[in-house]
C-alpha cells in the first residue's frame, strides 16, 4: 500500500481530517496535505523518515484496535484537538 493509501485508508477508517493527521503526525497542514492529495511522500534525514513510519503505524494499529478510533462525530473542532492529543499520548 502506497504512503498516500495509508494515509486515506486512516482517515476513513479513523472519521480523521488532513488537520487531525497533521497533529499526530507533527507536521505542517500543508505538507500533509501533499502527502493525501498529491501523493508525495515524506522526505528528510533517515531519521525523520523512521519517525514518520513510526508514528503512522502506531495510528494504524490504534485504528485497527479502536482504541479511541473512529473519532466521533459530534466534537467541534477544539474538541477534536484536544481528544486526538489525548490519543497521542496514549490516554483515552
Amino acid at each position: 500500500m502506497t504512503f498516500q493509501a495509508r494515509l486515506r485508508s486512516c482517515m476513513e477508517r479513523g472519521n480523521l481530517t488532513i488537520a487531525d493527521l497533521a497533529r499526530w503526525l507533527e507536521r505542517p497542514h500543508a505538507t500533509v496535505s501533499t502527502w493525501v492529495n498529491d501523493g508525495r511522500v515524506p522526505g528528510g534525514p533517515p531519521a525523520t523518515l523512521a519517525w514518520v513510519e513510526v508514528r503512522l503505524t502506531r495510528l494504524e494499529e490504534a485504528i485497527e484496535t479502536a482504541t479511541g478510533f473512529p473519532i466521533p462525530a459530534h466534537l467541534a473542532h477544539r474538541a477534536r484537538a484536544i481528544y486526538l492529543k489525548r490519543l497521542k499520548n496514549g490516554r483515552r
